[in-house]
């Protein structure tokens, strides 16, 4: 890829405004090692946009396109963001800047259930991996969590993230597909294996479609297809659910998780080997030392890669990453910004901001 030299910290290609563009759409995703979620946009086509906000431990991210909202899981919480385009046309540190501005409307506290993938579903719920308590949940107003399904072998939910359950596929608004690392019953059970007993299950019928999978993540239904990733092998896959054979669609030769589809492009988020995970699980299918941290678009068809932004410095693992579709500039409060509490978003002639009042 011919690529254009931003700073010190990441560079890009030239092909990547220009994919954006053409998706009609902005990136997002979610590092938890840098605490950081992060929007990639291009409106032109030319020069890409990079906005960054903090947050607690950032993973799953789930978006309404409909209702163009986000969800998204920190260490204890997952906060739920609406947008207006009056208040982000209006934005006072940054007038006619940004087209949306997510603003923190709901928070729900869960404790800690190291919250991975998450879904809206067509019912409106917002569907998630529960990891800690190996199961999918659903959120609820009433309680931390409320279940909705968990694998066979699972027999009772405890905090003890037995198979470190970490993907969800959604298939007609419903979860459908599953990924795991281990077929375990014991507390962390995962963690004692050599990292190639993953499985990728099917919720309905709650059987292994997969197996001996080297730490699957990421699985996406299309086009009666599971496309997933294997971080072990460092690899990009397509399970045929009318064939039931599985296909290499190429080798990132490096640690990828985080993944959509979206047209005739895959959206794969790479990161780089963690040094413990190295140690304990050395029979990798790459050089650990060579692993990298990017976002990448690879061609569905031939696993071409098409373009992306690969990071040199402070940005080394990446957990999730969505398209914001018809989004072309977003940015988003958190608690702690100073206007957080400084807009009101109700009615369409009711979102505006609240003026300071001049000292008397």
């Amino acid at each position: 890829m011919e690529t254009e030299e931003l700073n010190n910290f990441f560079y890009y290609s030239n092909s990547l405004p220009k994919i954006l563009k053409k998706l009609n759409g902005s990136l997002v995703f979610s590092t938890y090692q840098a605490n950081r979620l992060i929007f990639l946009s291009s409106p032109d086509g030319e020069k890409l946009i990079k906005y960054a906000k903090s947050f607690d431990k950032p993973m799953g991210i789930a978006f309404d396109e409909k209702k163009s909202k986000i969800a998204l899981a920190s260490k204890t919480c997952i906060d739920v963001f609406t947008s207006s385009e009056a208040l982000a046309k209006n934005y006072p540190e940054k007038k006619n800047k940004f087209d949306y501005l997510f603003i923190p409307q709901v928070k729900y506290h869960t404790g800690y259930l190291d919250t991975h993938e998450m879904e809206y579903g067509s019912d409106g719920e917002l569907y998630f991996v529960n990891t800690m308590f190996s199961c999918i949940s659903k959120l609820s107003a009433d309680k931390h969590f409320e279940f909705y399904w968990k694998p066979y072998f699972i027999k009772e939910l405890t905090p003890t993230d037995q198979c470190h359950l970490n993907g969800m596929a959604m298939k007609e608004g419903k979860p459908a597909y599953v990924t795991m690392f281990e077929k375990k019953t014991s507390t962390f059970g995962w963690k004692k294996s050599k990292g190639d007993g993953g499985l990728l299950m099917d919720v309905n019928s709650n059987k292994v479609i997969v197996d001996n999978l080297k730490m699957p993540h990421s699985p996406v239904y299309y086009d009666n297809k599971v496309y997933f990733l294997s971080s072990g092998s460092g690899t990009v896959n397509c399970y045929d659910i009318k064939t039931k054979e599985t296909k290499l669609i190429c080798r990132m030769n490096t640690f990828v998780r985080g993944l959509q589809v979206i047209d005739d492009y895959l959206i794969v988020a790479a990161s780089k080997m963690r040094e413990k995970i190295r140690e304990t699980l050395p029979d990798f299918n790459y050089n650990s030392e060579d692993s990298y941290c990017g976002i990448y678009i690879i061609d569905r068809f031939n696993g071409k890669k098409m373009g992306g932004i690969s990071y040199v410095d402070l940005v080394s693992e990446i957990f999730a990453v969505k398209l914001l579709k018809n989004i072309k500039v977003p940015s988003i409060l958190n608690d702690n910004d100073t206007l957080v509490d400084k807009n009101i978003m109700a009615d369409l002639d009711l979102n505006f901001w609240i003026k300071k009042k001049d000292k008397v």
